[in-house]
């Protein structure tokens, strides 16, 4: 299994229904919240964030996002469906499908 953080902010319902589910499911993740100002600089270091979420105007990041060790890829849209939080896909990024 991949190693990955989950990049979340205080009040925001999808981090807390994503982190709920990932603890039912036994995947153990680190946690990045954006109120960590340590945090912050270390995405704004990363060039795959800046180029995913950043522009002239700044950045915009909806929580909650995965960031995958290996590639340093980010996941945001793809996390949640209709149905909530899409375990099969986050399964098969993380390489446990």
């Amino acid at each position: 299994m991949k190693q990955f953080q989950i990049i979340s902010k205080p009040n925001c319902s999808r981090c807390e229904q994503l982190k709920q589910w990932l603890k039912q499911e036994n995947l153990p993740y680190e946690e990045w919240s954006l109120d960590d100002p340590d945090i912050k600089i270390r995405l704004l270091d990363d060039d795959k964030f800046v180029e995913k979420f950043c522009d002239i105007d700044g950045c915009m990041v909806y929580t909650p996002v995965m960031r995958i060790n290996d590639t340093g890829e980010y996941i945001t849209n793809q996390i949640f469906g209709i149905d909530g939080v899409r375990g099969k896909y986050i399964k098969e990024v993380l390489g446990i499908a």
